[in-house]
């Protein structure tokens, strides 16, 4: 599992990565289309740039706020101000979103830049985790939410890493009712979750790591034993 402090430096490049992407894409719409539709229903790209935006700037206060030895709530409001703040931002111009887009990054990279190694062990009041896991959350988020663009970045380059942790983290969204068991094409890697009786899923790592996402890949895996078809997914953890 990449889910170690030891794995920070590497972790932190590759969101810097996308961050860097994210920002060349984002300059790129135009109003007409960041109404366009994403991979998520009922979801345009505004949406997901006002939600990225939003979230970088509540895992920068994370950061801040445990630094100073306090906590507090993710978004103002809970999950209720999340979704409204998401709703009122979506329809703005191209170019505010890309204002809020940049400011929330921009507060992200400042706030962890601040950080020593010992600080991602603080707690804070995400899941009532450590701040590590703030981390671990957007590097899904912003990994997974730029493929949802539509802008040309695809399931397929997400990596190594990163395609590994998203399968470990999504095991719980698979039946408990009967044993799956994942084999990645392309690697030596192989999970198991649930009881019952067994089916095999079968696919190279960041197919299936893309499935359980709820996302679309170049292929789709595929399952054989006990049945033929691919189990139902539930919520994400």
């Amino acid at each position: 599992m990449t889910n170690t402090h030891g794995d920070n430096a590497e972790r932190l490049d590759g969101i810097a990565a996308i961050h860097a992407r994210l920002r060349e894409d984002a300059a790129a719409l135009d109003d007409a289309a960041a109404r366009g539709a994403t991979e998520l229903p009922g979801w345009s790209r505004g949406h997901l740039l006002t939600h990225l935006g939003d979230l970088s700037r509540a895992f920068a206060r994370q950061a801040r706020y445990a630094v100073e030895g306090r906590t507090v709530e993710v978004y103002d409001g809970g999950r209720p101000g999340r979704d409204a703040g998401i709703e009122r931002g979506a329809g703005r111009p191209a170019a505010q979103l890309r204002e809020s887009l940049e400011d929330g990054l921009t507060q992200l990279e400042e706030a962890w830049a601040e950080l020593g190694p010992d600080d991602w062990s603080l707690p804070c009041s995400y899941r009532g985790a450590d701040l590590l896991a703030t981390q671990l959350c957007w590097w899904r988020e912003a990994h997974v939410h730029y493929s949802d663009l539509g802008t040309g970045y695809r399931p397929e380059e997400w990596g190594d890493a990163l395609g590994a942790h998203l399968v470990g983290y999504l095991l719980p969204r698979l039946p408990q009712t009967r044993t799956t068991v994942l084999l990645s094409a392309d690697t030596t890697r192989r999970w198991e979750h649930g009881s019952g009786a067994p089916t095999t899923v079968h696919g190279t790592q960041n197919t299936l790591a893309a499935w359980l996402a709820g996302r679309s890949a170049a292929q789709r895996p595929k399952a054989y034993g006990s049945s033929d078809s691919l189990p139902d997914l539930g919520p994400w953890p």
